[in-house]
């Protein structure tokens, strides 16, 4: 009989302590391995190790540098001061990745996002198989200087490449062939959030950090429109900023601003204010049980000033709710135009209103979108994603040729 001990391991690393959606997604993966697999995190800890817990890894605490690439950066022309920021965990991680590739001799590591650069030479210095995840596309298009780099880098460094939709791997120039595999998504059952809103309004859902690269602005814009129009639309702002608006008081929040850090959340709160939408829009805070938001909503926008369609758009339709986007050409395999979805070409207010009003004229149209959205997101079942994700890792134990003993 297998022990623990005999189980092929993968160690995932990963770099953020929030329970981002990225987190969701890679606990949500942990949950539905198959038995065969001993599940290993290296994670800087917070809210990410406690799912990734629930989740039945093992989770060990240090910090993980990630030189962060992505469109939605800040610090405009100051990027180096986070290269700094990042170079300083390089120490502490190495230690930390160094002592668990020596102690578990894992037959994976699997890097879930492309910012952990130094992660994957450490693996790969120890001889360790490394399966990059790729969830967030290189800036340009993987046009730019430094976008190629990290292409380059992903590309030496690879066993195996997996991609979380069309747009994504598009985005990498690599000769490593990619496997696109959606994140895995789960509807929970339960009752609906009491959002308490007006009377006859569609509920408009928006999900995530505040971030202008987002769109939050454009949503706002979007929903002065509808209420110049008349159109009974309700807009609810799930999440809130990176930082709460008291780290932008005093010398600490002067720096910041310097920086070119916005208070986003105290951004969003005054363009409420300015385009008098305190009875049109409600903000609530990120919750563990997201599914009972998503249980009381309509529709969910996702108007992405950059370039993907993130997590939210999946998400909802495995909660059978179209989703209005931008940020993709063609939908990327997450959303599918005028089948699950309404697809924009650039996410402005505009677009926005006109599609959200048509929506809103129109419940059948909305009903039968979001019908199609819930068989399009059944190819995101947990457990199918587990095991396309297993089969690459197999396939890369099998060409290593294992784990070694001793």
């Amino acid at each position: 009989m297998c022990t623990a001990v005999d189980l092929p391991i993968v160690l995932f690393v990963h770099h953020r302590p929030q329970p981002s959606g990225a987190a969701r997604s890679l606990a949500l993966l942990i949950g539905a391995l198959g038995a065969e697999w001993d599940a290993h995190v290296l994670v800087p800890g917070g809210g990410a190790a406690e799912i990734f817990a629930e989740a039945g890894a093992t989770v060990h605490r240090a910090p993980v540098p990630a030189f962060t690439h992505t469109w939605d950066v800040h610090y405009h022309g100051l990027r180096w001061l986070v290269a700094l920021r990042e170079l300083a965990a390089v120490p502490p991680h190495a230690r930390a990745l160094s002592r668990l590739l020596h102690e578990l001799k894992p037959d994976v590591v699997h890097l879930n996002d492309s910012v952990m650069i130094a992660s994957a030479a450490i693996a790969r210095h120890a001889k360790a198989p490394v399966v990059w995840h790729l969830r967030s596309s290189l800036a340009f298009g993987g046009n730019g200087s430094r976008s190629r780099w990290i292409a380059r880098q992903v590309d030496r460094t690879a066993s195996a490449v997996i991609a979380i939709d069309t747009d994504v791997a598009a985005s990498f120039p690599i000769r490593t062939a990619v496997a696109v595999i959606p994140n895995p998504v789960l509807a929970e059952e339960g009752e609906p959030a009491q959002l308490d809103l007006p009377e006859g309004r569609l509920a408009v859902g928006f999900f995530g950090y505040l971030r202008r690269q987002k769109g939050w602005a454009e949503f706002l814009e979007a929903l002065r429109l509808l209420a110049d129009r008349q159109v009974p639309v309700h807009g609810v702002v799930v999440g809130g900023g990176v930082r709460p608006p008291s780290a932008f008081r005093g010398l600490r929040g002067r720096s910041l601003e310097a920086l070119g850090i916005p208070d986003e959340q105290g951004a969003f709160e005054r363009r409420t204010r300015e385009l008098r939408l305190e009875g049109v829009v409600t903000q609530r805070p990120f919750t563990r049980d997201i599914g009972a938001i998503y249980r009381a909503l309509d529709i969910v926008v996702f108007p992405n000033q950059g370039e993907g369609l993130g997590r939210p758009v999946i998400e909802a339709a495995a909660y059978g709710l179209p989703v209005v986007a931008s940020g993709s050409a063609d939908g990327g395999g997450v959303l599918v135009p005028d089948v699950t979805g309404v697809l924009l070409a650039h996410g402005t207010p505009d677009e926005l209103a006109d599609a959200l009003g048509r929506l809103a004229s129109d419940p059948a149209l909305i009903a039968r979108l979001g019908s199609a959205a819930l068989r399009h997101a059944a190819r995101a079942a947990p457990m199918r994603v587990a095991q396309q994700v297993e089969a690459v890792w197999r396939d890369v134990v099998g060409r290593s040729g294992g784990r070694e003993s001793g």
